[in-house]
């Protein structure tokens, strides 16, 4: 004859009822807890996983997304610049690839790669990206702004990674551009630099906003604006290097140059290298993003941080809790300017 369980035994947890029952509190909150909403409290989430861990506990991932009626999947989508040839390469978007990968795998999300350049925004409305996800995280507006809002109208959760436009109809997570464009040409002028060029085309509103904030900063700082000194380099580094070795052959009226990306700056450094040029002697030189490599080039490059990792944090979050049937608002980063040895001597950085 088989043993009785004590009166006093707790109950086996075989459901998610069960779980929420023997943790006190309700199943969804127990649900959200172990699919890691960033809405439960953190000692909540930890409680609810570690009780469903003693007991063996395991989500039926396929029948909750029967009865939710989702997939678990995120489309990431990459807006590449299709005249400067941008690719997928580009270390700025492997480095957001990676942050959104790894704020999907803690929500127990899996990810969708579209990593074909897109010509028309609009014309992903019947594909997998759409059909087969949940939700769609954009990386760039590029000059897609009107087919995103006919995305945004037709009801599918989707956010993009850029700045702010008037008369937008889809949620925006971007850093604050106009202040990281205005932070590098104000650091510039500091170190004493008057004839300052930019590097980037300005045609996507990220770096539109980055040039209005350099421009700024040259008026502020009593610099004169001289238009002559937009040029616009492609975005690959091999193309952008090439680009801006023969611009240095041409021109030598300038003392500093803020660049559009962390790409950009380092082709700049090494076609300046090639002409026999001394950064930050000759040119200082500024990136944007932040990216890994920056802090490893030579010279060490001074850039304006986004915070990456924070950003693909924001955009999952907020994608997620359109797909809960939420209304976020749009989230401004702020950004932070690292100085290293391209702008100035090593003694002078704050960041050895």
């Amino acid at each position: 004859m088989k043993d009785r369980p004590a009166a006093d035994s707790p109950p086996a947890i075989r459901t998610l009822q069960n779980l929420a029952d023997a943790a006190g509190v309700s199943r969804a909150t127990a649900s959200r807890a172990l699919n890691n909403n960033p809405r439960i409290a953190i000692a909540t989430r930890e409680k609810i996983q570690s009780l469903a861990a003693r007991h063996g506990y395991l989500i039926n991932r396929r029948a909750r997304d029967l009865r939710l009626k989702r997939s678990s999947v995120v489309s990431v989508v990459f807006m590449l610049d299709i005249r400067s040839k941008q690719h997928m390469s580009d270390l700025f978007f492997l480095d957001m690839l990676g942050a959104i990968a790894d704020a999907l795998a803690a929500r127990d999300y899996d990810l969708l790669l579209a990593h074909a350049p897109v010509i028309d925004a609009a014309q992903l409305a019947n594909s997998r990206a759409m059909l087969q996800s949940d939700g769609v995280i954009f990386i760039g507006q590029e000059r897609q702004h009107e087919q995103l809002n006919l995305l945004a109208d037709a009801g599918r959760p989707i956010v993009v990674w850029g700045h702010p436009v008037p008369d937008k109809r889809y949620v925006v997570i971007g850093g604050d551009n106009f202040a990281g464009g205005k932070q590098a040409a104000c650091h510039l002028i500091e170190t004493g630099r008057r004839r300052i060029a930019f590097f980037g085309n300005i045609s996507n509103p990220e770096n539109a906003a980055r040039y209005a904030g350099y421009r700024e900063a040259l008026a502020e700082g009593g610099v004169a604006y001289d238009a002559s000194l937009h040029f616009e380099v492609p975005f690959s580094m091999e193309r952008a290097r090439e680009s801006i070795t023969t611009l240095l052959s041409d021109r030598g009226d300038f003392d500093a140059v803020v660049c559009i990306s962390d790409v950009v700056a380092l082709a700049t450094i090494s076609a300046a290298q090639r002409q026999g040029l001394s950064v930050p002697g000759d040119i200082a030189v500024t990136g944007y993003d932040d990216i890994g490599l920056a802090s490893y080039s030579s010279p060490t490059l001074t850039t304006v941080r986004q915070g990456i990792s924070t950003a693909g944090e924001e955009l999952v979050n907020t994608l997620l809790k359109m797909i809960d049937g939420e209304r976020p608002v749009d989230t401004m980063l702020s950004t932070e300017l690292v100085i290293r040895e391209s702008t100035a001597g090593l003694a002078d950085t704050d960041n050895p």
